[in-house]
């Protein structure tokens, strides 16, 4: 399945277990393809940002996410996660991205649950990478960090469900792009 992505108002529809998804995301002149593909019973949406470095993922499907870390300077130097995977196990992510920066952990509540993720790409330094980077919970609002410089993006998560991890493109120098995983509440 694709998500075409136009200019300006632009809506990422995507088919989400029998619902249906509407991302809103802005600008880019041309059309681009994002990928969806489903990781039964997660569901991965994304990547939003360049295409500099390599693929991140995880390797167990997500159900709920524990911490987050965001590591920040004037863009998004890189980023690592905590989670609780279908098997009930806990497991990391990251450091995905770059060296530099300072570390912002969030640690969500035990009901507490993440239903926006949102930021801006553009080139920095030589690379198209993130310049900014936000979470909003059932709970709070978590920065916006780094710059918001460039192109928008967001993603909210259907109603029944919430984002439960991340994958990404790691740089070697910032966090070059982000996606993420949903799964039913």
């Amino acid at each position: 399945m694709q998500t075409i992505l136009m200019a300006e108002k632009t809506i990422v529809v995507a088919l989400f277990l029998a619902a249906l998804i509407v991302v809103p995301t802005a600008t880019a002149d041309n059309i681009e393809t994002k990928g969806i593909c489903s990781k039964n019973p997660a569901t991965k949406v994304g990547l939003w940002g360049g295409n500099e470095g390599i693929v991140k993922d995880i390797s167990e499907a997500p159900k709920r996410l524990e911490s987050i870390t965001i590591i920040s300077n004037y863009s998004i130097d890189s980023m690592e996660f905590s989670y609780i995977d279908q098997t009930g196990q806990k497991r990391s992510a990251g450091r995905w991205g770059g060296p530099g920066g300072t570390a912002h952990k969030l640690d969500l509540g035990p009901t507490e649950i993440v239903k926006e993720v949102s930021g801006t790409y553009n080139m920095f330094e030589g690379e198209i990478c993130l310049t900014s980077f936000k979470l909003v919970t059932n709970a709070r609002t978590w920065g916006p960090w780094a710059e918001e410089k460039g192109t928008r993006f967001s993603i909210t998560a259907p109603t029944g469900t919430s984002i439960v991890g991340f994958f990404a493109r790691g740089g070697t120098k910032y966090l070059a792009a982000i996606g993420v995983y949903f799964n039913k509440l």
